[in-house]
């Protein structure tokens, strides 16, 4: 074999793994680390948010019917956000076992608590089912800190 076929040769392999590799090395991003990257930040929305309008879950009353609407929708919304980037998640019970991502489990509680506060911003009629329901948002917090790792 002729040294120009030995040059080409090595140099055309050396060609094919590079691009074997980096096409793994994306395939790797965009099926695994992405879509956990993805939820992680999503629970990072939901804790900064959870400490943000902790004052609205806290204090069930008549007023400030607007910005208890955005709470109930942002919540909402982050919950959903967080059920469908945990499904994305390929191989998830694997990375649950690693202890890359929160248990299935707890995210879907996590995601039915955070539901439940949405549905629990506005205030209920008399003065002692307010207190309680904000006893009961104090605690759904909670849960929710709990379950996320928060």
């Amino acid at each position: 074999m002729s040294e120009t076929l030995k040059i080409f040769l090595t140099s055309g392999l050396t060609i094919i793994g590079g691009v074997l590799i980096y096409t793994m090395g994306q395939v790797i991003s965009k099926f695994f680390i992405e879509p956990i990257h993805s939820q992680a930040k999503c629970i990072e929305k939901i804790s900064h948010s959870l400490i943000f309008y902790a004052n609205i879950y806290a204090n069930v009353r008549n007023d400030q019917h607007d910005i208890r609407k955005k709470v109930s929708n942002t919540t909402r919304h982050q919950a959903s956000i967080l059920a469908a980037r945990t499904n994305m998640i390929k191989f998830y019970r694997l990375f649950e076992l690693l202890m890359l991502v929160p248990k299935r489990n707890d995210v879907e509680k996590a995601v039915g608590e955070l539901i439940g506060l949405s549905n629990s911003i506005f205030p209920p009629a008399g003065e002692d089912a307010s207190i309680n329901q904000s006893r009961e948002n104090h605690t759904s917090l909670e849960n929710i800190k709990k379950l996320l790792s928060l």
